[in-house]
């Protein structure tokens, strides 16, 4: 069979439910289009985000009861996944197709090269780009809050999400060395983690996917999970350090757009279901502040430069030096030799208050 797709056909893309397998999708949608060819991309995600690919067809997901129709006149109809397929589509057209079965989807590359060997491999595509087309919208605030650093702690599932006392405890460490850092999860997540409040840190929740979007493009720098939100962050241009399970899963699935460092733990258990199971153990927050700070020196001279001023950089010695003028200005009140030192409150966050619920195991 002939994957070859001529300019001036019409190809239906069904993009997968997942955000950042639609992203990445849409380097094959640009490319195609690129070349003449006419893309209608079907997508609830990108339906939100519209705007911010003004160049493409854009139409809401598929209906299975509406399917002929939606589809009626298109030569191709691409699916990234088995999982994506709508209905029967297979059953009746010549030319639907399934790139997750294809042997170059599923190399052991970065995902957004992969792309561009479909395009190349098998639709016969040259002089190809990385990017997907996002553009943003003249609305959106451009300008950078160098030192917010947004914490995206959650994923699509449990077993993904490194330990919250950990992502706690990296905040605390960013507040250090002068960054602001915020936590932000779904609307539907807010509940599970309104304790970030307690401990002093800002938790953002936006309805709309369009809104987020807007707002991380703010952000100094980024760190979550191995995430759709991940992906959006890198994709409009924020510096991303993301957690992954396992190498070869950080190997496909680092953010390939902004500058990126992608960290999977020590690969101390044998086997993949051991190492989902106890990666989130085995990679340690050092581990993580410290890519923090190698990607802020290598973005430092760019456009994107992030984190404190070097002159500010030291925030704990900062907190420090108020804490030694509140005491002088204390001290005609302090007994010369009787009084006890006052000592800081017990933490938020400790495992008394911070509970990871239990690990799934899945594939």
């Amino acid at each position: 069979m002939s994957y070859i797709i001529e300019k001036g056909r019409r190809v239906a893309f069904v993009m997968s439910a997942r955000l950042g397998d639609t992203l990445i999708a849409m380097v094959i949608v640009r490319n195609l289009v690129a070349h003449g060819v006419q893309v209608t991309v079907f997508s609830n995600h990108l339906s939100v985000l519209k705007d911010w690919f003004p160049r493409f067809d854009i139409q809401p997901a598929l209906q299975a009861p509406t399917l002929r129709d939606s589809l009626d006149g298109y030569d191709t109809v691409i699916h990234a996944y088995a999982a994506d397929v709508v209905g029967d589509v297979r059953n009746w057209h010549p030319r639907a197709w399934v790139m997750d079965e294809w042997p170059v989807y599923r190399q052991i590359k970065p995902m957004l090269d992969i792309q561009l060997d479909v395009c190349q491999k098998m639709f016969g595509l040259t002089e190809l780009s990385r990017l997907n087309g996002i553009q943003l919208p003249a609305t959106v605030d451009t300008r950078v809050a160098r030192r917010r650093a947004v914490i995206h702690p959650t994923a699509s599932a449990l077993h993904k999400q490194w330990l919250p006392q950990r992502f706690l405890r990296l905040a605390r460490q960013l507040e250090a060395q002068g960054y602001e850092p915020c936590f932000v999860v779904a609307p539907t997540e807010r509940p599970g983690w309104q304790w970030v409040e307690s401990c002093g840190y800002r938790l953002v929740s936006h309805a709309s996917l369009a809104d987020l979007a807007a707002w991380l493009v703010s952000a100094g720098i980024f760190v979550g999970n191995d995430s759709g939100i991940a992906h959006l962050a890198s994709n409009v241009g924020v510096p991303v350090v993301s957690l992954a399970m396992r190498p070869r899963i950080a190997r496909r699935w680092a953010p390939g757009w902004s500058p990126s460092v992608t960290l999977t733990p020590i690969p101390l258990m044998p086997g993949r279901m051991l190492r989902e199971a106890f990666w989130k153990h085995l990679l340690p927050v050092s581990r993580v502040a410290t890519a923090v700070e190698r990607l802020r020196k290598h973005v430092a001279s760019t456009p994107r430069a992030f984190g404190p001023a070097q002159e500010l950089s030291h925030g704990y010695a900062r907190m420090l030096g108020r804490q030694w003028t509140n005491l002088l200005a204390l001290r005609p009140r302090m007994a010369a030799s009787t009084t006890a030192p006052i000592l800081p409150p017990q933490p938020c966050g400790t495992s008394a208050n911070v509970v990871q619920r239990s690990t799934t195991v899945g594939s």
